[in-house]
């Protein structure tokens, strides 16, 4: 294969390859060929390496041109790593027929030898790892003094130890492959400062010998400059040498580098090859024989195989090559441009002139558009237009996506506020709508997924836009800013039970609204302010509704003002009151000093006097009224009776409520000194039996109709 990169790379590097690949090939198929437009019509023809298919029993050698350097996936060194020795034994990838022997491992000598004898010992040892013999003046042919069965390439005294290396490689595929023996730089002995740089090519199935020298110095100082290129049979009695390279002191300067090669003598006549071409990227088969005329409209790589039978072993074999053929395409190449999107509706120029075009043809949606053959069409539709471009056998084209529709007009309508934790619909108005918008909303600039409706339902404060695209892509928008007002929590506070003598005051915990609407047991009360009064005694289901900003708010509370309270006390003789009330929120506490409050209402043991009434209901709505007064009876402790007109007499006082009570008085002693009821006539004047009664203590003891019985004392002071 000799496929190279286009035609137009470094032409002599390009020339000195092709010219030289072909004589090293088994089978050539030729130099690379470039066609053009206006003639795109080759020949091409296979040519057979020399030799292929014919029996080794005798050579001929021919000077041809260096061939490059065979490709290598590795180089294996050798393990000569000593002067004048033999390598150890290499098994060669294919059978190789030499002199009509075939032979499947070789030695490499150190000198430039490479023998089929491995196991010779005289006249010169050729043996594994033995001494390869250095110093010779015989020529070939020669069955004593030189190696047999050996190629001599070139043949002379080198040192390894010295510099250079000697590798092997394998190159190609069956049935063509190459073993390739080389000598890299390799120095002389004596004159280290002198290299050789050599190879010795076997190539499978033709049985072809390459000696190719790159560089030979001559070292005149050792050996007497003695070097040798040629082969030799098993029987030292047939060589083959090439016209000067006998043994004797010969340069091969590195500009002036030489290829011996031994090719095996043949009969054409006698060799039959079965050419066949292919298409090599769609293997498909194109004609046989050895030429074939191909009209390519693009570089293609064209594969010819050449299968023969081969005389040595009988095995059949397929030699393959490749040649390109370079399509020279003047033609340029027409360019439409980016696909054009045009949102305003206008029309559109397309220019598809192109270099070296001689016809032009427009097409919308693939199909032609009649008259359309300028270089330029103005496309008034949305469509694919393709401009097709001709010259000779070349074609070419470019489409190019004109789209053509004015831009969606949209309309969010303008900026609003909406209360907190109410929902706010947005409406996506297009004013040109055409039915297949698409459309894609955004908060602060941002994509909401899932957010691809006309219509959007937000619940957070934020600058809301909508992306619409039309069929063809283009897109508009139009934003607004939906602040949401924060929520007012209204709190009338509890239910209220309120005194009588109170006013119910319902104050709202929010002074800054727009609006208040008092409702009162369903009536709505013709107060806008945040507190509403109540005074007048009765149970109110009060409601505020209140407006501040876009936020409604309700909240409900439940007010008791109490009816006034009033009582009736009603005083029991001697000490004792009883109080009832009424009105309030019962149950009612009493006192008659605001102090000391019982439930019962009832007061006993009052001394005589005028007492103020207390009451306190259920909801500690305290009732002062006026004082009652209450009767008790009186007992003096002193009696004076002297006559100055203060206690000159002894009674008990209030006792006329009772005048038929008996009083009983009595001295220390227990004598009954005086019994008189309790009339207001009736009185002691500290006698007994009209006399003057001691100054000392005395008891009573008062009896009242109803059982009740008072007892005490008092004294007489004189």
């Amino acid at each position: 294969m000799k496929k190279y990169t286009k035609y137009y790379l470094l032409l002599f590097l390009g020339v000195f390859y092709l010219q030289t690949y072909g004589q090293c090939a088994q089978l050539d198929a030729g130099d690379d060929v470039t066609v053009d437009c206006t003639n795109n019509v080759t020949t091409l023809t296979a040519t057979t390496f020399p030799g292929i298919g014919s029996a080794t029993d005798t050579y001929h050698v021919i000077s041809a041109t260096p061939c490059p350097l065979p490709p290598a996936s590795s180089f294996i060194s050798t393990d000569i790593n000593q002067d004048d020795v033999w390598s150890s034994v290499i098994t060669l990838p294919f059978t190789f027929y030499f002199f009509g022997q075939p032979y499947t491992q070789i030695l490499i000598g150190a000198n430039g030898v490479i023998s089929f004898d491995i196991n010779r010992t005289t006249p010169l040892n050729q043996t594994p790892n033995a001494m390869c013999e250095w110093e010779f003046n015989s020529t070939l042919p020669n069955s004593t003094d030189m190696f047999r069965n050996t190629i001599f390439g070139a043949y002379h005294d080198v040192d390894i130890t010295n510099g250079g290396t000697i590798e092997y490689y394998i190159s190609g595929t069956y049935p063509q492959r190459k073993f390739v023996v080389y000598y890299n730089n390799v120095a002389h002995f004596d004159c280290n400062s002198m290299k050789t740089t050599q190879r010795v090519v076997l190539y499978e199935t033709s049985n072809v010998i390459d000696v190719q020298i790159d560089r030979k110095d001559t070292c005149l100082s050792w050996n007497n400059g003695n070097a040798l290129v040629g082969i030799q049979n098993e029987a030292g009695d047939v060589a083959v040498v090439p016209p000067g390279r006998n043994t004797g002191p010969w340069t091969v300067p590195a500009s002036d580098p030489e290829l011996w090669r031994f090719v095996p003598d043949y009969d054409p006549q006698t060799i039959v090859f079965d050419f066949t071409w292919y298409d090599d990227a769609t293997n498909t088969v194109l004609g046989h024989g050895n030429t074939i005329t191909v009209n390519p409209t693009s570089d293609t790589v064209y594969r010819v195989e050449a299968a023969y039978d081969d005389p040595n072993n009988g095995q059949h074999h397929v030699l393959t090559d490749t040649v390109t053929v370079f399509f020279n395409d003047i033609l340029g190449q027409p360019d439409l441009g980016n696909d054009i999107r045009d949102c305003n509706g206008d029309p559109v120029t397309l220019d598809g002139t192109t270099t070296n075009a001689i016809s032009y043809q427009w097409q919308k949606d693939g199909v032609d558009i009649p008259g359309a053959t300028n270089p330029t069409y103005v496309a008034t539709e949305t469509g694919i237009y393709t401009v097709i471009v001709t010259n000779g056998v070349c074609e070419k084209s470019d489409d190019i996506l004109v789209q053509t529709q004015a831009a969606p007009i949209v309309d969010v309508g303008p900026d609003f506020h909406e209360c907190e934790h109410n929902t706010a619909t947005l409406t996506t108005v297009v004013g040109n709508a055409v039915g297949d918008e698409t459309y894609q909303w955004q908060k602060d600039g941002m994509d909401i997924p899932g957010a691809t409706a006309p219509t959007l339902d937000v619940t957070e404060t934020g600058v809301y836009s909508v992306n619409v695209t039309n069929t063809i892509g283009c897109v508009s928008s139009d934003e607004v800013t939906v602040t949401f007002d924060e929520y007012p929590e209204l709190e009338l506070g509890a239910d209220q039970i309120v005194c009588a003598y109170d006013d119910a005051v319902i104050q709202s915990n929010i002074n800054d609204a727009d609006a208040y609407i008092w409702n009162i047991n369903g009536q709505t009360a013709g107060n806008n302010t945040d507190t509403l009064v109540l005074s007048t005694p009765g149970d109110y289901d009060i409601e505020l509704t209140l407006n501040r900003g876009t936020c409604t708010v309700t909240d409900r509370i439940h007010i008791t003002v109490l009816p006034p309270l009033s009582i009736n006390a009603t005083p029991i003789l001697y000490g004792e009151l009883k109080v009832e009330a009424q009105g309030g929120l019962p149950p009612y506490k009493f006192s008659i000093n605001g102090e000391e409050y019982n439930t019962t209402g009832y007061f006993d043991q009052l001394p005589n006097g005028d007492y103020p009434i207390y009451v306190t209901d259920a909801n500690d709505c305290t009732y002062e009224f006026e004082p009652v007064h209450v009767i008790n009876l009186v007992f003096p402790k002193f009696l004076t009776p002297n006559g100055d007109g203060f206690n000159d007499y002894w009674r008990v006082e209030n006792s006329e409520n009772t005048p038929n009570a008996q009083l009983r008085i009595y001295n220390r002693f227990g004598k009954l000194i005086k019994e008189m009821n309790t009339n207001p006539y009736e009185y002691w004047d500290g006698t007994y039996n009209g006399k003057p009664l001691i100054a000392s203590d005395y008891w009573y003891i008062l009896s009242l109709p109803n059982g009740k019985i008072y007892k005490g004392h008092f004294a007489i002071k004189r």
